[in-house]
């Protein structure tokens, strides 16, 4: 069970601040935090909570002794809480190693005149003894949990430690008093503390927790201060480059909170802080941006702003299904380099880091372009002046951030290399309209490929469509003679390579099929799309949405 559940407290929603809490919420929420029952991933949605919400200063005084709090081990936490409790609490050690501390709420009922002990507080009358009571402080989470014992008197009390002499009058009667001497010289037969020893000892604790407390804030304090300053100025950091998109209206905050989710910044409330106090242009140019941890404040925000040194960029949005071909002319059209540069980069480059192009060494001669099927959809932002290389690069980028290894081992179960499982998912792509189909297509090819005496061939359409100089609506019995790899009624098994590049629900369906019996699927060219288990029944289907037309 989450230990933050057995705590009943109440972490604040992906979208609601922490002054939405109740009360009740709100102290429970800080006591949790206080005692380190927090998790590392709910600290920082309180802490994006916090940062939404427009707190008192109380409250973020709360928070933040909670939040320092909450970095302590449970050892130090217990110590240091200890260590409070005896300040506040009146502790004091006597010479055997026992500690006697001041905790009633009720009146001290006057001992026997003969049983009073050697150091016990005597009021100067009755009435006083009376008055005088105990106040304890309530123990309030966040608030310090501050705990005091005073003792109060409505008139002024007088109280001290007296010394009386003692004397018996006949009849062995006591007389009510004590002598000073007496008293000390009991004191010191019976093996107690003197009472200046006793208030030593009391000063002594007290000026070693004053000096504990004071180096652990100074520690604390120092430590805050240096990490603040290293995130501002990037004193020791990663250079790990980073690429972020800038959108439009973003604000000092938007800003913020992006750098801090991408792990630039750690502290995206001193960065609105620093933006503010030195009066940084916020006019942000819609683009990506390439940055790192090691950029300071000052320059990550330059680069967001400074038109001088900004390149044109253009957006550049990849449908699913669009083929290497459609990609280029979508980039020559928005200015960005040259068809035989980006012929070159497809198909002779060396790409390296990326496992999926690994099994790539040894290709069919037909394959009419290497990396078809790896330019992963998408909308990206390119800068004008970019190199082909760059270019695809960054498109293979993407499809390597897309694809886990979780894919990896999903094809190998299925007995397929990634290139074939992307070639699948093209085909799929290609096919269909709908997630639906795609599941459906999916079960279609799979069941042919787990029967290849029965189904050979995968007789797909988009697979010849994708060799012809122009799409036709339908094929002709001369494209079904055309002898090609890519005719999929003419060669069994798989194309050559991907037909188009598809996106991530094509290639999730390539990975999980729909659990059917078909082996035929018919396109009625109207968005529909009819599926049959049996030759019979896909000519019968055949009769009823083609011929018919």
């Amino acid at each position: 069970m989450d230990e933050n559940r057995q705590t009943g407290s109440q972490n604040p929603g992906e979208n609601q601040t922490f002054e939405q809490l109740t009360q009740d919420e709100k102290r429970k929420l800080i006591a949790a935090l206080s005692m380190g029952r927090l998790s590392e991933d709910e600290k920082r949605e309180l802490a994006d909570a916090v940062r939404r919400s427009h707190l008192t200063d109380a409250e973020r005084t709360q928070i933040s002794r909670a939040f320092a709090m909450s970095r302590l081990s449970d050892e130090e936490r217990r110590a240091l809480l200890a260590r409070r409790q005896q300040e506040k609490t009146g502790v004091v050690s006597s010479a055997n190693g026992n500690a006697a501390a001041v905790q009633t709420n009720k009146p001290a009922e006057p001992a026997k005149e003969q049983e009073l002990p050697p150091t016990a507080a005597v009021h100067d009358s009755e009435e006083e003894r009376t008055r005088a009571h105990t106040v304890i402080g309530d123990e309030t989470p966040g608030q310090g949990m501050t705990a005091g014992v005073r003792t109060q008197t409505e008139g002024e009390m007088l109280t001290r430690s007296v010394t009386l002499p003692v004397k018996k009058p006949s009849g062995g009667q006591h007389s009510g008093g004590t002598s000073r001497t007496a008293d000390k010289q009991n004191r010191r037969y019976a093996g107690e503390p003197r009472e200046t020893d006793t208030t030593a000892i009391t000063s002594l604790l007290k000026g070693i927790v004053y000096i504990v407390a004071v180096l652990v804030i100074s520690v604390f304090a120092s430590w805050t201060v240096i990490e603040v300053a290293n995130d501002v100025f990037a004193f020791v950091k990663s250079d790990e480059a980073v690429t972020v998109v800038i959108e439009e209206d973003m604000t000092s905050a938007d800003v913020a909170q992006l750098l801090y989710t991408n792990g630039i910044i750690k502290y995206p409330t001193m960065y609105e802080l620093f933006v503010r106090l030195k009066e940084e242009s916020t006019d942000y140019l819609v683009g990506e941006y390439e940055i790192s941890p090691s950029m300071n404040y000052g320059d990550l925000n330059d680069t967001f702003t400074y038109v001088a040194n900004t390149k044109e960029q253009v957006v550049v949005t990849v449908p699913e299904g669009y083929t290497v071909d459609q990609i280029i002319n979508l980039l020559l059209k928005n200015g960005i380099g040259t068809r035989e540069g980006f012929v070159a980069a497809i198909n002779d480059y060396e790409y390296t880091g990326y496992r999926f192009l690994e099994g790539l060494d040894d290709l069919d001669p037909q394959r009419t372009y290497r990396l078809e099927g790896y330019l992963f959809p998408d909308t990206y932002f390119f800068f004008k002046d970019s190199s082909e290389v760059a270019v695809i690069d960054k498109f293979l980028v993407n499809f390597e951030r897309k694809v886990s290894e979780e894919y990896y081992e999903r094809a190998e179960v299925l007995g397929m290399s990634m290139d074939d499982l992307i070639i699948l998912a093209s085909m799929i792509q290609a096919e269909g309209m709908t997630l639906t189909d795609f599941e459906n297509i999916s079960s279609v090819f799979h069941n042919r490929l787990a029967n290849p005496r029965s189904f050979p061939k995968m007789q797909s359409d988009a697979t010849l469509q994708y060799i012809l100089d122009k799409r036709k609506s339908a094929l002709t019995a001369a494209d079904l003679q055309i002898d090609s790899r890519y005719n999929s009624y003419m060669y069994n098994g798989l194309p050559p390579g991907s037909i188009c590049n598809p996106g991530m629900d094509a290639i999730n369906c390539a990975l999980y099929p729909a659990e059917t019996n078909y082996y035929y699927f018919l396109a009625d060219g109207k968005g529909n799309t009819y599926f049959s288990e049996t030759n019979e029944q896909h000519e019968e289907l055949k009769k009823i949405h083609i011929d018919s037309q």
